[in-house]
């Protein structure tokens, strides 16, 4: 593909240049102006005038006794605006494309709201063996889907319980499922003994899934991820003996991105 297909809008190039400096100051931290502009590759000159732009704004500060610039906490507080769905969801979707490219079928990952699972990233869009098209902000149930028991196994007694606890308040078909407490347990412990969640047929009569949680920096659940198949294709177990590695390649790399995100984001709330 190229340039023109994947951007049919002219650059804005001061605001790209912009861009190139505030990547390559969050890289550098306190930085003297050659240095950013051999790490941004932006002329020297040019470098001056955005940084001067940014000082403005409150981005960037400036340190008297070097001149030596760096990113403010506006950054962090930019950040914090962000909601952690939405983070999440952008740190998901690269791992999760490749991981549907690579074993073809169709992958979600799904995150807990208001005590529903609720789907919020799909590529059925992409995959070849998707029958389905229009599933971003499709509920599932919490116990009868792989991605709903994923996300129930990571969590730990006290959440556990208080998440049921809201889920049968709600009312409906999730609060039905999770009256008897202690078969929600067994389940969940079984989960966790075999190492990722599945379903048969329980969303879907024909659709079967393998699923795992994705956990935040703080081990906290921050959704769960999934492989959708055909249940005439495979069973559970012959899907995780192909696909469990793949998958939990694909949500240590969410986890990683996870953390790297909030390590920096902790450095630049901290940094003066």
């Amino acid at each position: 593909m190229n340039r023109s297909e994947e951007a049919p809008y002219k650059d804005v190039r001061s605001l790209v240049r912009g861009l190139q400096v505030i990547e390559a100051l969050s890289e550098l931290g306190w930085a003297k102006i050659g240095d950013l502009s051999a790490a941004a590759r932006i002329e020297r000159s040019s470098t001056y005038r955005l940084v001067n732009t940014l000082i403005q704004l409150g981005y960037v500060s400036r340190r008297t006794e070097d001149g030596a610039v760096a990113l403010t906490p506006k950054f962090a507080y930019l950040a914090d605006a962000l909601k952690d769905d939405d983070i999440v969801t952008q740190f998901a979707w690269p791992p999760l494309f490749d991981l549907s490219k690579d074993v073809l079928w169709p992958c979600d990952f799904a995150s807990f709201v208001g005590g529903k699972v609720l789907i919020r990233l799909t590529t059925h869009k992409i995959s070849p063996m998707s029958v389905h098209r229009a599933m971003i902000g499709k509920e599932r149930f919490l116990v009868r889907s792989a991605l709903g028991m994923a996300i129930l196994s990571a969590m730990d007694d006290d959440e556990l319980e208080a998440s049921l606890e809201i889920v049968e308040k709600l009312g409906g078909a999730n609060s039905e499922d999770v009256r008897n407490r202690e078969r929600v347990r067994t389940m969940v412990e079984a989960v966790r003994k075999r190492g990722y969640a599945s379903s048969t047929g329980q969303s879907e009569g024909k659709i079967s899934a393998i699923a795992l949680p994705v956990r935040g920096p703080s081990a906290q659940v921050a959704g769960a991820v999934n492989i959708v198949f055909f249940r005439s294709v495979m069973t559970t177990e012959q899907a995780a003996e192909r696909y469990l590695d793949k998958l939990q390649l694909c949500v240590r790399q969410v986890e990683r991105s996870l953390a790297d995100f909030t390590e920096r984001k902790s450095v630049a709330s901290s940094e003066p």
